[in-house]
């Protein structure tokens, strides 16, 4: 098995709230899931929204700021 470590810095925290553009729905972060791919080295967050049971990727803009 191969040894792997990786340093990623989440968008989001549990308990914050979005909002889709689209359809105006509001949703509350109630879970946050992590991948690390060995081999390109890339990570992938998912995220439980209102405790669905379902985890679905946000598009987050490159230039864009948690505050």
């Amino acid at each position: 098995m191969q040894y792997a470590t990786f340093k990623a810095h989440c968008p989001f925290e549990i308990g914050d709230k979005i909002r889709d553009e689209k359809s105006g729905d509001s949703y509350t972060i109630t879970d946050i899931a992590c991948t690390h791919f060995v081999k390109t080295n890339r990570v992938e967050f998912q995220y439980e929204l209102n405790n669905s049971g379902r985890y679905v990727g946000i598009a987050v803009p490159a230039n864009w700021i948690s505050i």
